[in-house]
């Protein structure tokens, strides 16, 4: 073995397979230690692209490999920018402009593809190298780039949703700060009382790029506790389509009872009156067993019509997933959203997680 980091893989891989890679990846041609993608190593190496993708994370997660994403034009497939994960929200709403072309592009999650570079290399001399060449002679070395659908982001769902919404640190702190807030005692200040949680949940919602919330929007007839406008919608199935053009919250900072049928009614005569195809009841407890049935069939009723209807609910628990547990806010949203849509009152998140794994 050229790499030592690679030995402890011989536990998890075939032992046969790490040795491939450790030597395919030491005699590299130095042009071809970059854009190296799942396909290649699948291709190369004659194994089943699951394996190739979990072999090249386990070599990232030990310094050897740096991921990145390569953009490529819809049109000429020229390789138009290499960007970061943190920059991958910023092309697919903005567009990248391509130098053939001469143009801008709008890019989508499948122009966009998974690639890693070598960035650490084994501790062995050129001798050691050479020696273990001459006993490998048969084996070719290929220097074409090789992607394909499953090495883009629109395989890659977790990755897209993880560019729109990636909290550090401090968001977290602060998150923690506003939700130890929600029990203070603000006597018979109801409205501070209820602002603490509309508060929180406005830090929660703002932390997903490209979208902006207010607490201070008016109509004719309501005033909403939290309003949030998505500048996102997609061409492929994600979470933004029911998310945009925008969303309304209604919040119940109250910890004795449970929100009923008035407040899904509430948002239900809301959404129907506006472009708005998605509510959501953000309350402490969670709701009445009644709000999922109402929920269910108000969808149902408006499936078939220009816009879909949905309400959600998120409690106590719900922020535990979010803040301690860290999940993904737009996957855990689409969990929400399923719910509802498929009639799976008791389906876990844990369950929903199996949708995401990257194969």
């Amino acid at each position: 073995m050229f790499y030592k980091q690679f030995l402890e893989a011989k536990d998890v891989f075939n032992p046969e397979f790490v040795e491939n890679f450790d030597y395919w990846l030491t005699t590299l041609p130095e042009n071809n230690q970059k854009n190296i993608t799942a396909s290649v190593v699948s291709s190369r190496l004659g194994v089943k692209y699951m394996l190739a993708d979990l072999m090249l994370k386990f070599a990232e997660g030990k310094g050897i490999l740096e991921k990145y994403y390569l953009v490529k034009c819809p049109d000429c497939d020229f390789i138009i920018d290499v960007i970061s994960k943190d920059e991958i929200a910023s092309r697919l709403v903005e567009g990248v402009y391509c130098s053939d072309c001469e143009e801008m592009k709008d890019v989508q999650p499948n122009n966009i593809y998974e690639a890693y570079k070598v960035i650490k290399h084994p501790d062995v001399t050129e001798e050691e190298i050479a020696k273990a060449i001459v006993k490998r002679l048969g084996f070719k070395q290929g220097n074409d780039i090789n992607f394909n659908r499953a090495d883009s982001l629109l395989s890659k769902k977790s990755t897209l949703y993880e560019a729109f919404y990636s909290p550090d640190e401090s968001a977290y702190k602060e998150f923690k700060r506003l939700r130890s807030e929600l029990n203070a005692d603000y006597g018979k200040n109801t409205t501070s009382k209820g602002s603490a949680l509309e508060k929180l949940v406005l830090e929660i919602i703002g932390h997903i790029k490209y979208v902006r919330v207010s607490d201070k929007v008016r109509t004719g007839t309501n005033q909403f506790d939290c309003t949030a406008l998505c500048g996102i919608s997609t061409l492929y199935p994600s979470v933004f389509n029911t998310l945009a053009p925008y969303f309304i919250i209604e919040c119940k900072n109250e910890l004795k009872k449970k929100p009923d049928n008035n407040y899904c009614n509430k948002l239900l005569s809301i959404i129907d009156t506006n472009d708005a195809k998605l509510g959501i009841i953000w309350a402490r407890k969670d709701v009445t067993s009644t709000c999922f049935t109402t929920a269910r069939e108000h969808y149902l009723t408006h499936s078939r019509s220009k816009k879909d209807q949905i309400i959600i609910t998120f409690s106590d628990e719900d922020l535990k997933e979010i803040i301690d547990n860290r999940v993904n806010l737009l996957q855990y949203m689409e969990y929400k959203i399923f719910k509802v849509t498929s009639s799976s009152k008791t389906c876990t998140y844990e369950m929903f997680l199996e949708m995401y794994k990257e194969e």
